[in-house]
């Protein structure tokens, strides 16, 4: 505000001037009742005195406006040092370090994380894996027929059940039960073995129960938890629990068995060994007599 004050200020001068010089010279233009010499020195040095007050004012006045222009300056100059934020950056280096060093650092820091990251997510995908796989419902094995009239020569390995109504020539086993309507060669082995109107030389061994119905023979020690034998059988037999021999039985052989059940017309070949169980022992027959 006191820069635009001082400029008007001078500018008004000038222009006072300006109009005193105008004045002065329509005062030289017409002269009155005084005498022509003493009119012209009297114009002439009033003329002078006026002229040097010009020069005065116009001296003060240039003055005013460099004043005027240099406070115009400085406050540019401030101006454009507040609204440079390149300059206010320069003058402060160690900013632009720090600033540096603190990216750097994040990065690093991002950089050591990934793999980590990475790690987890494989992690957290494998064991996804593994639930889903146990959340599906596992599919129950197919059932394996050899029809009737087929031969087979060679072992045979299934999951599921197996029926055999053809002939085999080679070891049979299964994780499931094997119903025999045919002829096999080999030994046989499954979880329930049923025997029916069939030829069988081999070995049975079964987790579960063997059958053997009135039609079939076997040629071959028999193993199983649960025995029941109407048929014909050359060898030994052993049970884990229970014997059971139907009237049509003929077993050529030893049976060993925890619990043994015979119906009339069952025939035994053989010897008979039923184990104490674990309660009893020798100590039963542990007996003074005296006469």
């Amino acid at each position: 505000m006191g820069v635009k004050n001082n400029f008007s200020q001078a500018v008004s001068e000038l222009m006072g001037l300006s109009r005193s010089t105008e004045n002065s010279a329509e005062n030289l233009k017409t002269p009155e009742q005084k005498p022509v010499e003493e009119e012209t020195e009297m114009d002439l040095e009033g003329t002078e005195e006026q002229e040097n007050d010009a020069e005065d004012h116009l001296i003060s006045a240039e003055s005013t406006l460099a004043e005027a222009e240099k406070i115009l300056e400085a406050q540019e100059e401030k101006t454009e040092v507040k609204h440079d934020p390149p300059a206010a950056t320069a003058a402060n280096p160690n900013k632009e370090k720090i600033l540096a060093m603190l990216a750097q650092q994040q990065q690093q820091q991002v950089q050591q994380s990934y793999p980590q990251q990475n790690l987890q997510s494989q992690q957290q995908a494998q064991t996804l894996q593994q639930a889903q796989q146990n959340l599906q419902p596992k599919q129950a094995p197919g059932k394996t027929t050899i029809a009737r009239g087929t031969v087979i020569i060679g072992e045979i390995k299934a999951e599921g059940d197996v029926e055999l109504l053809g002939s085999v020539k080679g070891k049979v086993s299964s994780q499931g039960d094997i119903l025999v309507n045919g002829k096999v060669v080999g030994d046989l082995m499954g979880k329930d073995i049923e025997l029916t109107a069939c030829a069988v030389q081999g070995n049975i061994i079964a987790s579960g129960m063997v059958s053997v119905d009135g039609d079939s023979v076997v040629i071959g020690d028999v193993k199983g938890e649960n025995f029941c034998l109407d048929g014909k059988i050359k060898g030994n037999v052993i049970v884990e629990k229970e014997a059971k021999f139907q009237p049509k039985a003929i077993l050529s052989g030893n049976v060993t068995t925890a619990s043994i059940a015979m119906s009339q017309g069952a025939k035994i070949q053989g010897e008979v060994n039923i184990p104490l169980n674990e309660k009893e022992n020798d100590l039963t027959f542990d007996v003074d007599i005296t006469i």
